[in-house]
């Protein structure tokens, strides 16, 4: 899983990326011709302190390397940003929860070809 790095990708990728939202998280996806997903995070301090914050986004990393490696086909090349908007709630629904954001994508961008 790679990383999204320089301030111009993670510009670009707020200003003209698909935002895709569920519950507490948000999803913006960028196309970018990558050789793998790339990931950011965006988790406000509100969320809780930076133990808290960095734990939901090791969490979340994983969560997402699971989805890709079970189904490449659904998860296409580019940028991605999950934003948290509150607290962390249970694993197994952050990881259903991503999994619909995913999906959802995966049908816009099937429509957009």
């Amino acid at each position: 899983m790679g990383r999204v790095s320089g301030r111009d990708r993670h510009s670009a990728l707020l200003k003209r990326g698909i935002r895709i939202r569920n519950g507490s998280i948000e999803m913006i996806y960028l196309y970018e011709k990558t050789n793998i997903p790339c990931l950011a995070f965006a988790i406000p301090k509100s969320v809780g302190t930076a133990v808290q914050r960095n734990k939901i986004r090791r969490q979340y990393r994983e969560i997402f390397t699971k989805i890709v490696k079970s189904d490449p086909r659904k998860v296409a090349q580019g940028n991605y940003l999950v934003k948290v908007h509150s607290t962390h709630s249970e694993n197994s629904k952050n990881e259903t929860v991503l999994t619909k954001i995913l999906n959802e994508l995966y049908e816009y961008n099937k429509k957009q070809k």
